[in-house]
């Protein structure tokens, strides 16, 4: 569970032997990915990496409520002019 979502997760690691991309010594790299089906995102990515420091991705204050449908509506004096218009007076309207 990552934010109140279940989510699958994969932790990957990778280990460069000591010369093997010109290194000093050994480099180990971790990668893992968290992912939640309901939403179909990635909520948590975390990448541990001597090279460039770790790295944190985490979805928060998520909500699975329903929006407001006034959110989508335009403003009642909102007009289209244009092109636009002329598209939208082909296309039937809803009951």
């Amino acid at each position: 569970m990552i934010e109140g979502l279940n989510a699958e997760g994969t932790r990957r690691t990778t280990t460069w032997a000591v010369g093997s991309i010109g290194n000093d010594r050994e480099i180990v790299v971790t990668n893992e990915n968290w992912f939640s089906k309901q939403l179909q995102v990635e909520v948590l990515t975390k990448t541990s990496d001597p090279r460039s420091g770790d790295s944190t991705t985490k979805l928060t204050n998520v909500s699975l409520v329903e929006p407001d449908p006034a959110l989508f509506m335009p403003p009642p004096d909102y007009t289209i002019k244009g092109v636009a218009a002329l598209r939208l007076r082909r296309l039937p309207r809803a009951p």
